[in-house]
């Protein structure tokens, strides 16, 4: 069986919000300091 790309897109964008919310939070940190 393939796993759905439904999945797969839902787990990649996923990924990629938490790595976006990773970096605001350290540009945020770098412009604290």
């Amino acid at each position: 069986h393939r796993p759905k790309p439904s999945v797969s897109w839902v787990k990649g964008e996923t990924v990629v919000k938490e790595t976006a919310r990773i970096a605001v939070l350290d540009s945020g940190n770098l412009r604290i300091h």
